[in-house]
């Protein structure tokens, strides 16, 4: 999913923002591109083509052009446009268009990019990378836009949202089915039914995602691990982390 290729980039270095203008029925192709690029068409219209699809770029549809991929575009209608290039170590193998309603706002955050550099502060460099994150932060929400939760999954999103704030505390079906607003055999079936595991399982999964993250940090012994989680004991922990992982902790 493209939100997931976006949410691992990690930039490494901003290489230039400009604007520059493009007169009609300019052609241009490009093997195997050697850094990611964002582009605002803020003037006029140019359409990417590659693997057989087109991707459109204008003031309603901005494109990132991945490190690899391999594409050509042609001006449609002439105009000016806006590109951010930057390093990634990350790949894909095709651009990426994406449909916004707030064009104009996205802009202004390239032409504030832009004027920064063009100040050449010493903090310059910090700030290119901060706000291109920023940018395509706004990509990915007006994805996240697009997948509202239905009714269903919105009943049982008090009780989500609770667990990732209390995952470390002894939660019942109860407290949650509560919290829910409906009867504990309705919610465990609703819960079950949109998740795919029961409310309890899913407390446990969470539990193990988050020992993840402590497991690769500096965080301490196995029973501080255990501990914070909200278990009694190590025993208790390393139970569940092998039945949700197929590992021990002190393996993982």
């Amino acid at each position: 999913m493209t939100i997931d290729i976006l949410s691992d980039l990690v930039i490494t270095k901003v290489y230039s923002v400009s604007t520059l203008y493009t007169p009609e029925n300019t052609k241009l192709k490009r093997n195997s591109r050697e850094r990611w690029a964002a582009v605002i068409k803020y003037e006029g219209e140019t359409v990417y083509s590659s693997n057989g699809k087109r991707f459109l770029s204008d003031i309603e549809h901005i494109v990132i052009l991945p490190k690899g991929c391999s594409y050509e575009w042609q001006c449609t209608r002439s105009g000016l446009f806006s590109i951010i290039e930057f390093e990634s170590e990350s790949t894909f193998y095709e651009p990426i268009s994406f449909s916004v309603k707030n064009g104009e706002k996205i802009l202004k955050k390239f032409k504030d990019l832009e004027y920064k550099r063009n100040l050449k502060r010493p903090t310059v460099e910090l700030e290119s990378i901060r706000d291109t994150y920023s940018i395509l932060l706004v990509l990915m929400q007006a994805v996240e836009a697009q997948y509202l939760p239905t009714e269903k999954q919105q009943k049982i999103a008090p009780a989500v949202e609770y667990i990732s704030q209390h995952y470390n505390e002894n939660i019942t079906n109860d407290e949650l089915a509560a919290i829910a607003g409906m009867s504990t055999v309705y919610f465990r079936k609703l819960f079950t039914n949109i998740m795919g595991v029961s409310p309890i399982t899913y407390v446990h999964q969470f539990r193990t995602e988050k020992a993840k993250e402590m497991l690769k940090s500096d965080y301490g012994t196995l029973s501080d691990v255990a501990l914070s989680l909200g278990y009694s004991s190590l025993y208790d922990f390393s139970r569940d982390f092998k039945k949700h992982t197929g590992v021990a902790p002190s393996k993982y």
